[in-house]
């Protein structure tokens, strides 16, 4: 079985027009204190006006989009708030970019498969952070 994450993208950002101070909700992020859901809205808002089906979720440890495109797969953006926990970099963001398909196995079970993330899905997002005038950059690989 492939190693989860095998043929994810990694991109950063930096920009203070994301909240990363105000007081959480408690019932957000199953108790966690993450930021980031203005992110995952911006994220969803755009790619769903270039045409993917979107909808965005809080995780345990953050936040996270999928972006349904019309071939059946679906993109999946996990948006992580200054994962080093670096108070001089609070202003920083990552991004990890998943491409998976559902497929069935022995006919009746659904699962997964992660794919290679499409150049087009790359460029809609990247779209949708320079409009704001905020570019995306490429990042190393993550553990």
């Amino acid at each position: 079985m492939p190693a989860f994450g095998e043929h994810a993208l990694w991109f950063e950002f930096t920009s203070d027009r994301f909240d990363h101070s105000s007081s959480l909700p408690e019932h957000a992020n199953a108790g966690n204190r993450f930021y980031g859901r203005d992110v995952a809205e911006l994220v969803a808002t755009g790619l769903s006006e270039r045409g993917f089906d979107t909808s965005f979720i809080d995780e345990d440890w953050g936040w996270q989009v999928h972006a349904a495109a019309d071939d059946s797969t679906v993109v999946e953006i996990s948006i992580y708030h200054n994962p080093e926990g670096d108070r001089a970099r609070e202003d920083d963001w990552s991004l990890m970019v998943r491409s998976l398909r559902a497929e069935r196995t022995l006919g009746m079970f659904k699962r997964f498969r992660e794919l290679p993330v499409e150049a087009t899905s790359v460029a809609a997002l990247e779209e949708v952070f320079a409009e704001i005038g905020v570019p995306l950059r490429a990042a190393p690989r993550s553990a």
